[in-house]
C-alpha cells in the first residue's frame, strides 16, 4: 500500500524507494519512504484512515509461540466483522491481513464485498500479528521478533478461523474462503495450501509467493515498461544519467554528484554505503513516479517530462527530475545512517512500526524473503552500483550482527521449500497480476493445475482486481472478475475439488 504520511528526513529504506502519499502533487513534496514486496501497489487507492460503518471490531487470544508447549503466553489480535449480507448456511469470507494496520475498508467495499453479497457470505477481516496493534511481546527488539514468522501467522488464521466457524457464525461445515492483496495474498493462499481441511479456496491478488534473494530482475522489468510506455530514447537518458554519475564517483568527483543533488553530508569514497544509498534513492523515485497512478498513463508523462528537459546532459535531466521532487527540501539525507533509522525504533506504538509496519517488514525480509531489489547485472537502465550486500548490511544495522549472508539465503530457501515456490501444488486458487507490475515475478502467472488459475490482466501496471466493477473498466479487468467469481462461487457450491477432511 502506498501510505500518505512525511516520516522525518531519516526515511529512505532498503527495499525500494516510493513517495509516500495518496496523490501525485503531495507525492512531489515528500521524501521517498520504504516500499517492499510485501506491501502491494494495487491498493494505494484505499482511505489510510477509513472509518468503517457496518463492521463490527473485535479482538481474538491466541498463543505467542505455537510451536513450543513450554510457552504458554497469548496475545490479541485485532479483526473485524460484517454480517450485513449473511444468510444461514452461507460462506464464511475472510480478507487476510498482511503487513500493515487492519483496515475496514477491505470488508465494505470492492469485489470481494459484491460476491459475499451474492453469496450470503459473512465478511471477516484480521489484522497479521506485530502489525497495527496486535503485538505478542512489549517491545520489537532484535530477540522479540523472533515470533514474526509466516508459519506463526497461518497458525493464528487458522486457529481464528475455526472460532469463528464454531463460535461466531455457528456453523462448523461454513465454507470458508480467502482473499488477500501482497504479502496478504500470499498467505491467504499458503493457507489453503497448508490447511485444505479448513480453506476452500484462496484469492491472491499480485500475491508474492516466490522467494529470492537478489531481485535485480525487478529493474529490468522496469526498464522494459520503459522502453514499451515511454520511448526508447527515455530509456537512454536514464541510462547514461546513471552511468555518467558512476563515471564520475570513479573518477573522483563526488562533490560534482553531491552539489548536483544536493547531499546533506557530502558523497565520499570512504562511505561506499552512502554511496549505494544515494543510487538506490535515484533508482527508487523513478519506479514510484511510474506507479504513482496505478496505469501506464504515469510512465508515459513520466518520460516526457524527461524527453522535454533542456538539460545539456543527461545526469542534469536526472538532477532536475529529482531536484523537482524534493524542492521543498534544503537537502537530501543520502547517509547511510539516516536511511535505516526509520527501521531501528523498538517501540510498537510509534507511526513507523504501528502504522507502517516498517521495521517487522523489513525483518521479514531478512529472515524470509530476500526479494533485494538489486542492481547490479548492468540490465537495467538503473546503472550497477546497488548490490545485494546493501540489504544485508541493512538487515544488520536494524537487527544485529547475527544476520548473514547464510541467515537470509537459508531463510529464502525455507520459504521456498515449505510454500512450493513457482510449483506450489495446490487447488481452488487464483492468482491474479498484472502484465507490467514486475512484482509478478515472484508470483504465479502461468499455472496448470486444473483444479487452480492465474490470470494476467493485459496492459495493466497494477493490478486492481479486487476494485468493485465498474462499466468502465477495461475489458480485460471485467474479464477476470468474471473469472473471480465464477471460481468463488464453484469453491463455495460445491468445493470444485476434493477436500482433505
Amino acid at each position: 500500500m502506498i501510505r500518505s504520511v512525511l516520516l522525518h528526513l531519516a526515511t529512505l529504506a532498503t527495499v525500494a524507494l516510493v513517495f509516500s502519499s495518496a496523490t501525485s502533487v503531495e507525492r512531489r513534496k515528500t521524501l521517498p519512504i520504504l516500499l517492499d514486496l510485501l506491501h502491494p501497489q494495487t491498493d494505494h487507492l484505499v482511505p489510510r484512515n477509513y472509518v468503517s460503518n457496518r463492521s463490527e471490531a473485535l479482538r481474538f487470544r491466541t498463543r505467542v509461540d505455537h510451536f513450543n508447549p513450554q510457552n504458554r503466553d497469548t496475545f490479541e489480535f485485532d479483526y473485524v466483522s460484517n454480517d450485513e449480507f449473511y444468510q444461514p448456511g452461507g460462506p464464511i469470507f475472510i480478507v487476510v491481513g498482511g503487513n500493515t494496520a487492519l483496515n475496514g475498508y477491505f470488508i465494505e467495499n470492492g469485489l470481494f464485498h459484491e460476491i459475499a453479497r451474492r453469496e450470503g457470505a459473512w465478511l471477516f477481516s484480521n489484522e497479521h500479528r506485530y502489525y497495527g496493534r496486535s503485538a505478542p511481546v512489549d517491545d520489537y527488539s532484535a530477540p522479540n521478533m523472533r515470533f514474526l514468522t509466516v508459519e506463526q501467522a497461518l497458525i493464528d488464521l487458522i486457529e481464528w478461523i475455526d472460532y469463528l466457524r464454531n463460535e461466531v457464525v455457528r456453523d462448523p461445515e461454513a465454507k470458508v474462503i480467502l482473499h488477500g492483496l501482497g504479502y496478504g495474498g500470499a498467505v491467504a493462499i499458503w493457507a489453503r495450501q497448508r490447511f485444505p481441511n479448513l480453506v476452500d479456496g484462496a484469492w491472491g491478488s499480485t500475491a508474492s509467493v516466490i522467494a529470492r534473494v537478489n531481485f535485480n530482475e525487478y529493474g529490468e522489468d522496469i526498464g522494459n515498461t520503459i522502453r514499451t510506455f515511454g520511448h526508447d530514447d527515455c530509456y537512454g537518458v536514464i541510462w547514461r544519467g546513471f552511468r555518467t554519475a558512476e563515471n564520475l564517483l570513479d573518477a573522483g568527483l563526488y562533490g560534482r554528484i553531491s552539489e548536483l543533488f544536493r547531499s546533506c553530508e557530502p558523497l565520499q569514497a570512504s562511505d561506499p554505503l552512502s554511496v549505494e544509498t544515494f543510487f538506490f534513492a535515484l533508482k527508487g523515485s523513478f519506479e514510484a513516479e511510474m506507479f504513482g497512478q496505478a496505469t501506464y498513463e504515469s510512465v508515459t508523462r513520466m518520460c516526457a517530462e524527461l524527453e522535454a528537459d533542456p538539460a545539456d546532459t543527461a545526469l542534469e535531466v536526472l538532477a532536475n527530475f529529482f531536484e523537482r521532487r524534493y524542492a521543498d527540501f534544503d537537502c537530501i539525507p543520502y547517509d547511510f545512517e539516516s536511511n535505516v533509522a526509520s527501521s531501528l525504533y523498538e517501540e510498537v506504538g510509534v507511526p513507523t512500526n504501528a502504522e507502517f509496519g516498517i521495521r517487522q517488514r523489513l525483518y521479514q525480509l531478512c529472515t524470509e524473503f530476500g526479494w533485494f531489489l538489486t542492481s547490479a547485472s548492468g540490465d537495467s537502465p538503473f546503472g550497477t552500483r546497488v548490490t545485494y550486500r546493501y540489504f544485508i548490511d541493512t538487515c544488520r544495522a536494524a537487527f544485529g550482527d547475527w544476520i548473514t549472508q547464510e541467515i537470509v539465503y537459508e531463510g529464502v530457501r525455507l520459504t521456498n521449500l515449505h510454500y512450493g515456490a513457482d510449483d506450489p501444488r495446490v487447488t481452488n486458487v487464483v492468482y491474479v497480476n498484472a502484465e507490467f507490475d514486475p512484482t509478478r515475478l515472484v508470483s504465479i502467472t502461468n499455472y496448470t493445475n486444473v483444479l487452480a488459475n492465474a490470470f494476467v490482466i493485459d496492459q495493466a501496471v497494477v493490478a486492481l482486481d479486487w476494485l468493485p466493477p465498474n462499466d468502465g473498466d477495461p475489458e480485460a479487468i471485467k474479464l477476470i472478475q468474471r473469472e473471480i467469481e465464477s471460481y468463488i462461487n464453484l469453491w463455495v457450491s460445491n468445493g470444485f475439488g476434493p477436500r482433505s477432511d
